[in-house]
C-alpha cells in the first residue's frame, strides 16, 4: 500500500494554486513577506510572552496585525512557512499539551492557517507517524476538546498524519501496552474525537469533517469504517431536532464531511454508496430545512454525488478561446489544428457514454436549488452545475443549458433570474457555453442588466443585474472576439448604461468592471479606451456624478447617444425611486444638445402621452422629464437662433398647458400622489418660464400662478422650494408691471403677501416671506417700502410667535435677496433701494435676531435665525462696502463686531463656525471696514494667516483667542456673554476648554487689578442685566462660582472693595427669590461658600443667606447646604468663620442633622447655628 501525500491534491486546490501564481503579479502591492525576522523574533521569543496575559494577548495581536497584511497576498509568506511551521510544532512537542506556551503557539498556528488556508498549511506541516498517538492524545485532554485554537491545529495536524502511508489497523499492535489499558483502539479513538467536534459550534467542526474525509477514505479503513461513518451521519440528519441549536451545528458537521468525503475518495469506491446516498439525503429533507447552511451544504453533497456518477475528464466539446500560455498561443495555428484533431477523435467516444437517471435526478436537484431564497445556496448549485456539466455529453450538456435559459421567464422569480445568471456564468467561465447558444443568450442579459420588479412593497433586481455583469464578465474572457462581434454593440450599450444609470453602487461597480474586461480582453468596444478612462471604477461611485457627467461624456459617441437617452425614457423615467426620477430628468437636459431633433419629434411625444398615465411614478417622472428637456431644447434653439416652437410643434405645446388642467380636473394634485405632482408641476412651470414658451396673456398663467401660491404654503419642504424656485421665473417672463393693469395687479400682490404674513399660522409666514424675497425689480421697485418693514416685523418675537423660528429665518433670507435685488444707493428712495435711510433699520433687525434663543422640543432652534443673521450681516456688508462704506456708522460696526464674537464664542460648534467664519472676512474684508474697534490690537489676534486655516467651531483652537478681545471695552461684555454662556453647556470638553480659557487669561493678568476688576464689574453687569433669565444667570453663577474655587486671582479685587460681595450677594438674593431650580440653588450655594474664605465684612451676611438654605422648603437644598458649609469651615477653619469656641458644636450639629428629613427639625437646628454664629435666626415671614 503506498499513498503519495504531495501527489493526491484536489481538483479544486490544483486550480486555486496556478489561479494564485497568475494573479501574484497582477495585484500585488507587496513584494515580500518584509515582517519575516520579526516574526521570527516572536516565535522564538514565545515562553518568555507567556509570562502574563497582557504580553500573551498583546503578541498574539501584533501578530495578527502583521500577517493581516497578507490576507489577499498569502502566497509573499511561501518562502518563509515550512520554517515557521517547523519551529512552532517544535514548541508543542517540547511542551506540555496544557502549558500557556503550547497554547500560545497554537493560536500563532492559526493565524498563520487563517491567512495562507489550511489547504497549503496541510502540505507543510510535519507529517511524522510519531506525532499520531500525542496529537490525538491532546485532542482527547479538556485543552484540546474546549480550546478553540488548540483544536483546528490539532484536527489539521491529525488530518495529515493519518494520510502517511502505514497500516492504521496495524498501529494497534505495536502500541498495544498502552491500548490495553483504555480498551479502545486508535482508530476508533480518532473517530471519536471526529464525532465529538462534528458537533462544535466553532470553526473546528469543519476541520473535523476535513479530518474524517481524509481518515475514513484510506484504503485500510475504507471497507469497514466508510459505510458505518455513513450511517451514523444519516442517523445524525434523519434525528428529530431537540430545539437545541447544537443540532444545527451537527447536522452542518455531517453534511461537510459527507460532502468532502464524495470529494477526496475515489470515484470507483465511492460509486456504490452514491445511489444509496442520494435518496436517503434527499428523503431526510435536508433540501428543504429553513436553515440556510444546511441548504448549502446539502447542494455541495448533492454535486459531489453527482460527480461520482461521471468519469472525471475534460469534455473535448467544450470552447477553448486558446492557451493561457502565451509561448503556446504564439505558435499558432499548429497547436490549434492539432488540438482540433484530438478533440475529434475523443467525441465520438464521449457521445457514446449513457447518462443515468441518476444524473438527471443530481441536474434537477441542482436547477432546483438555482431557485433557492438565498443567494450561497444558488451560488453553490450554480458551481456544482459547472462541474458536472464538464463532465456531460455534448448533446445532455446543451439540454442542461436549455433548462437554464427557461428560469428566465416572466413567470419565474427574481431568484431563478438570479441563480440562473450565475449558473450561466460558470458556464462560460468553463468553456460549456458554446458560441451557437449566444443567440439565445444575449437577449436574456440585456433583460437581466435592467431587471427591477416590484415584489410586495419592494423592488427586487439589484442581485440579479450584479449576476448579470458577472456574466459579461465572463463571457470577455471565455469567447474569441470574432465570435462576440455579432453581439459587441448590445453588450458595450447595456454594461455602460447599467455603469452610468443604475441605482445600486455595486452594480455600477458591477458593469464597470465588465466593461474593462471587455476593452482588456476582446478590444472590440467602440471607443473602448476612451470611455474606459472616464467611467472608472471610482468616478461610478457616486450616483449624481454617474448621471449627470459621466453620462455626458460617454454620449458624445455617437453609438451610445441614442441608447443611453431610450434607457433613461423607457426605464428610469418611470422608476421606483424619486430620486432616480429626478436625476433622470436632470440627466435628459445634459443630453438634449447631443441628439434635440429626437428629443423633441421621438421623447417629446412619448412623455406627453406618459403625463395622464394611471401609475403616479409615470406621470411624476414624465413632467419632471419633459420640463427639463423643454429647457434644454429651449437653450439650444437660442444659441441657434431658431424657434422653439417650430422645433417641438404646437401639438407638444398645447399638450403641456393642458397638463396642469387635466390634474386638477382629474384630482390629482390632492392626497399623498398629489404632493409628488405638486413637485412635479412646479418644475414644470419653472423651466417652461425659463424656456419663455409664446404663453403671453394666455390664461393657463393664472392657473400656473395660484398653484405655485397653493404650493408656496404647504409643509413639504421639497415642494415649497420647487414653487419658489418656479415664482422668480414665471413673474420675469410673463409678468412685467409695464401697463397700468400690470401695475395694479403688482399693488395688490405686494398688499396680498405682506398682509398673509399677519397670520396665526407659521407655515403660511415662513412660506409668504420666502416668496416676498423672490420678487423681481421690476415687482418690487416702488414697493420696497411696504416690503421691508414686513419683513423686519417678521423677524421680530411676539408671544404669539415665538417658537415661529423658521418664519424668523427665511424672513431675513428674504430681506438679503431683496437687498440684492435692488440694490444700494446712499441717496435712494426708500421705496425702491436700500439707502440711507432704511440701512440702519435693516441691521437693526439682524442685529436684534442675534439674541434669539427660542427653545422647543427640538432644542436650540433660535441658532438657525442666528446663524442666519450672521450670515446676512456679512453679505450686506459685503455690498455695502462695495457700493459705499460712508454708510457705516460706528456704532453699527461696533456692535456687529462685538455681537459676532459673542457667537463665534458660544455653545453650538455649527454656530461657531458660521459666526468664526464671518467674523474673518469682516475684519480682514477688501475694501477695508471702517470703524471696527480697536483693529490694530484685534489684527495681531486675529492674522489674516491664522484666520484662513482656523477651524471656527473648535472650542479648543478659538476659545483663548477670543478671551483676548476681553481686554478691550467694546467687546468685554458680548465675549464674556458668550463664554460664560458655553460654560453651562452640556458638553464635558466645552466645559473644559471654556474654564482654561478664562483661568488663562485671568492668570495672564494677575498683576493688573484694573483688568481684574473690570473683568468682575461686567460679570456683575451681566447677572444685574439678565436678572431670572436662566439661559445665562444659570452658567454665570457656575462660571463665577469655578473662579473662586478653582483659582485666588479675584480675591484682592473682592478684599480690597466689599462692595463687589455686597452687590453680589444681593444679586443672587434676587435670583433666589421664589426659585424652584435645583441647578440654580445648587450654584447660589457654591458661590457662598466660596464667599466665607475671604476676610471680608459681608461674612455674616453671607452666613445669614446660609442659614436661609439651611431651614429651605426642598430636602436636597438643606441637605446640599449643609454638605457645601460643613466643607467650607473645615476647609478655611483658619478665617475664623464662625467663633471658633462654637466650631466644633457647628460642625457636629451640620453633620448629625437629619437634613432631610422634618423640616420643623432642620429649622431648629439652623436656628441653634445661628446662635452660636452670632447672627439672627431667619424669620418666617408673616402671612
Amino acid at each position: 500500500m503506498t499513498m503519495d501525500v504531495e501527489a493526491e491534491v484536489g481538483e479544486g486546490e490544483h486550480q486555486q494554486q496556478q489561479q494564485e501564481e497568475e494573479d501574484a503579479g497582477v495585484s500585488c502591492s507587496l513584494d515580500m513577506f518584509r515582517e519575516y525576522q520579526e516574526v521570527r523574533q516572536m516565535v522564538d521569543t514565545i515562553g518568555r510572552v507567556v509570562e502574563t496575559e497582557f504580553m500573551a494577548e498583546k503578541a498574539f495581536e501584533d501578530l495578527k496585525k502583521i500577517l493581516d497584511n497578507y490576507q489577499e497576498q498569502p502566497h509573499l509568506l511561501d518562502p518563509h512557512l515550512e520554517e515557521l511551521l517547523s519551529c512552532l510544532v517544535e514548541v508543542v512537542r517540547s511542551n506540555p499539551p496544557s502549558s500557556t506556551t503550547t497554547q500560545q503557539a497554537f493560536r500563532y498556528l492559526w493565524l498563520i492557517t487563517k491567512v495562507r488556508n489550511h489547504k497549503i498549511i496541510f502540505k507543510k506541516l510535519s507529517h511524522e507517524v510519531k506525532d499520531l498517538l500525542p496529537v490525538l492524545q491532546m485532542l482527547e485532554s479538556p485543552e484540546g476538546s474546549s480550546d478553540f485554537y488548540a483544536s483546528y491545529i490539532l484536527l489539521l495536524w491529525l488530518s495529515i498524519i493519518v494520510y502517511m502511508p502505514f497500516n492504521m489497523m496495524g498501529f494497534d499492535v505495536k502500541v498495544a501496552g498502552k491500548e490495553a489499558q483504555s480498551g479502545t483502539t486508535v482508530v476508533h479513538r480518532i473517530l471519536e474525537v471526529i464525532k465529538a467536534h462534528l458537533k462544535s459550534a466553532q470553526k473546528s467542526r469543519e476541520m473535523a469533517a476535513y479530518l474524517a474525509s481524509r481518515f475514513i477514505t484510506r484504503p485500510d479503513l475504507r471497507d469497514e469504517f466508510l459505510p458505518q461513518f455513513i450511517e451514523y451521519c444519516f442517523e445524525v440528519l434523519e434525528k428529530e431536532p431537540q430545539g437545541s441549536v447544537y443540532d444545527v451545528f451537527h447536522k452542518l458537521g455531517v453534511l461537510r464531511a459527507l460532502g468532502l468525503i464524495f470529494k477526496h475518495g475515489k470515484r470507483e469506491e465511492m460509486l456504490e454508496f452514491s445511489q444509496k446516498v442520494l435518496p436517503r439525503l434527499v428523503a431526510c429533507g435536508v433540501t428543504s430545512s429553513t436553515d440556510t447552511p444546511i441548504r448549502k451544504l446539502a447542494m455541495k453533497v448533492i454535486q459531489r454525488i453527482g460527480l461520482t456518477f461521471l468519469k472525471p475528464r475534460i469534455v473535448s466539446w467544450r470552447y477553448q478561446r486558446g492557451s493561457r500560455s502565451l509561448a503556446i498561443n504564439v505558435q499558432g495555428s499548429t497547436s490549434e489544428h492539432m488540438q482540433g484533431d484530438a478533440v475529434d477523435k475523443n467525441a465520438e467516444e464521449e457521445d457514446d457514454e449513457e447518462v443515468g437517471e441518476d444524473m438527471e435526478e443530481v441536474i434537477d436537484y441542482l436547477l432546483q436549488g438555482l431557485k433557492d431564497q438565498d443567494t450561497v445556496v444558488r451560488w453553490s448549485a450554480a458551481k456544482g452545475i459547472g462541474r458536472v456539466t464538464g463532465r456531460l455529453p455534448r448533446e445532455f450538456g446543451d439540454e442542461v443549458v436549455g433548462a437554464i435559459l427557461e428560469l428566465f421567464s416572466s413567470r419565474e422569480s427574481d431568484k431563478a433570474w438570479h441563480g440562473g445568471c450565475l449558473a450561466l456564468a460558470e458556464l462560460a467561465r468553463r468553456g460549456l457555453l458554446l458560441p451557437e447558444r449566444l443567440p439565445a443568450v444575449t437577449p436574456v442579459l440585456n433583460r437581466a442588466l435592467v431587471y427591477d420588479e416590484l415584489k410586495g412593497k419592494c423592488f427586487m433586481g439589484a442581485n440579479i443585474r450584479d449576476a448579470a455583469c458577472y456574466l459579461c464578465w465572463a463571457f470577455a474572457r471565455a469567447y474569441h472576439p470574432d465570435q462576440m462581434a455579432p453581439y459587441i454593440r448590445e453588450l458595450a450599450t447595456g454594461l455602460i448604461i447599467v455603469a452610468l444609470f443604475d441605482r445600486e453602487i455595486p452594480c455600477r461597480r458591477a458593469g464597470s468592471a465588465a466593461f474593462q474586461e471587455h476593452v482588456g480582453r476582446q478590444g472590440t468596444f467602440p471607443h473602448g479606451i476612451e470611455i474606459l478612462t472616464t467611467v472608472d471604477y471610482f468616478a461610478v461611485g457616486n450616483r449624481s456624478n454617474a448621471f449627470l457627467k459621466l453620462s455626458l461624456q460617454v454620449a458624445k459617441y455617437p453609438e451610445y447617444t441614442k441608447a443611453l437617452i431610450d434607457h433613461l425614457v423607457q426605464l428610469k423615467v418611470i422608476h421606483w425611486d424619486s430620486a432616480i426620477r429626478e436625476l433622470t430628468a436632470k440627466a435628459l437636459h445634459n443630453l438634449t444638445p447631443l441628439a434635440p431633433d429626437y428629443m423633441a419629434k421621438a421623447v417629446l411625444p412619448t412623455l406627453l402621452e406618459l403625463t395622464t398615465s394611471v401609475k403616479l411614478v409615470a406621470r411624476h417622472g414624465s413632467i419632471l422629464a419633459l420640463s427639463h428637456i423643454i429647457h434644454g431644447l429651449a437653450l439650444v434653439t437660442a444659441k441657434q437662433g431658431t424657434s422653439l416652437v417650430d422645433l417641438i410643434g404646437e401639438n407638444i405645446l398645447d399638450g403641456i398647458v393642458k397638463i396642469v388642467p387635466t390634474l386638477e380636473e382629474r384630482k390629482l394634485l390632492r392626497g399623498l400622489d398629489g404632493e409628488y405632482m405638486k413637485q412635479a408641476t412646479a418644475v414644470l412651470i419653472e423651466k417652461c418660464s425659463l424656456a419663455a414658451l409664446p404663453l403671453h396673456h394666455h390664461e393657463i398663467l393664472k392657473v400656473w400662478h395660484q398653484l405655485l401660491e397653493e404650493c408656496v404654503v404647504v409643509i413639504e419642504e421639497n415642494i415649497r422650494l420647487a414653487a419658489l424656485q418656479a415664482l422668480a421665473p414665471l413673474w420675469t417672463t410673463y409678468f412685467q408691471p409695464v401697463s397700468q393693469a400690470g401695475l395694479m395687479w403688482r399693488d395688490d400682490l405686494v398688499v396680498r403677501y405682506t398682509a398673509a404674513l399677519n397670520t396665526d399660522k407659521e407655515i403660511q409666514s415662513q412660506g409668504f416671506s420666502a416668496a416676498l424675497g423672490y420678487l423681481t425689480l421690476p415687482l418690487v421697485q416702488g414697493k420696497f417700502d411696504v416690503v421691508l418693514p414686513a419683513l423686519i416685523r417678521a423677524t421680530q418675537i411676539t408671544p404669539e410667535t415665538n417658537t415661529w423660528a423658521q418664519a424668523r429665518q427665511q424672513a431675513i433670507t428674504s430681506i438679503i435677496r431683496l437687498v440684492d435685488t435692488v440694490g444700494i444707493q446712499k441717496d435712494g428712495k426708500e421705496s425702491e433701494q436700500v439707502c440711507e435711510g432704511n440701512l440702519g433699520s435693516i441691521y437693526q433687525a439682524l442685529l436684534r435676531s442675534l439674541d434669539d434663543y427660542t427653545m422647543d422640543r427640538r432644542g436650540d432652534i433660535g441658532a438657525w435665525v442666528r446663524e442666519a443673521a450672521i450670515t446676512a450681516l456679512q453679505t450686506l456688508t459685503k455690498m455695502v462696502l462695495a457700493k459705499d462704506p460712508c454708510l457705516l456708522s460706528e456704532e453699527i460696526v461696533g456692535e456687529m463686531m462685538a455681537r459676532v464674537c459673542q457667537q463665534a464664542a458660544e455653545r453650538i460648534d455649527r454656530t461657531r463656525k458660521v459666526a468664526g467664519t464671518a467674523f474673518a472676512a469682516l475684519l480682514h474684508s477688501s475694501p477695508k471696514l471702517p470703524h471696527i474697534p480697536n483693529v490694530k490690537e484685534v489684527e495681531s489676534i486675529f492674522p489674516k494667516e491664522l484666520c484662513d486655516g482656523m477651524n471656527w467651531a473648535s472650542e479648543k483652537s478659538t476659545f483663548n483667542l477670543f478671551m483676548q478681545l476681553v481686554d478691550f471695552p467694546a467687546y468685554r461684555p458680548r465675549v464674556l456673554l458668550g463664554v460664560t454662556y458655553a460654560a453651562g453647556g452640556i458638553s464635558a470638553n466645552l466645559s473644559r476648554y471654556t474654564s482654561e480659557a478664562v483661568h488663562s487669561y485671568l492668570s495672564a493678568r494677575a498683576e493688573k487689578e484694573e483688568v481684574l476688576a473690570a473683568f468682575l464689574e461686567t460679570l456683575l453687569e451681566q447677572l444685574a442685566t439678565h436678572q431670572k433669565v436662566d439661559r445665562i444667570t444659570l452658567p454665570l453663577l457656575k462660571t463665577i462660582g469655578d473662579l473662586l474655587s478653582s483659582s485666588a486671582v479675584l480675591d484682592s479685587v473682592l478684599e480690597r472693595d466689599d462692595s463687589y460681595i455686597s452687590r453680589l450677594l444681593a444679586l443672587m438674593k434676587k435670583e433666589c427669590q421664589r426659585c424652584s431650580d435645583y441647578h440654580k440653588l445648587a450654584a447660589v450655594i457654591a458661590v457662598l461658600c466660596e464667599l466665607l474664605r475671604l476676610s471680608s465684612p459681608t461674612t455674616k451676611a453671607t452666613l445669614t443667606q446660609l442659614a436661609l438654605f439651611l431651614g429651605y422648603q426642598y430636602p436636597k437644598v438643606r441637605a446640599l447646604t449643609a454638605t457645601s458649609l460643613l466643607t467650607a469651615l473645615q476647609d478655611y477653619c483658619d478665617q475664623d468663620i464662625v467663633p471658633p469656641d462654637h466650631l466644633e458644636e457647628i460642625t457636629t450639629i451640620l453633620e448629625e442633622t437629619e437634613w432631610m428629613n422634618n423640616l420643623e427639625d432642620a429649622r431648629k437646628q439652623r436656628n441653634r447655628i445661628c446662635d452660636l454664629c452670632g447672627i439672627p435666626p431667619p424669620q418666617p415671614k408673616k402671612k
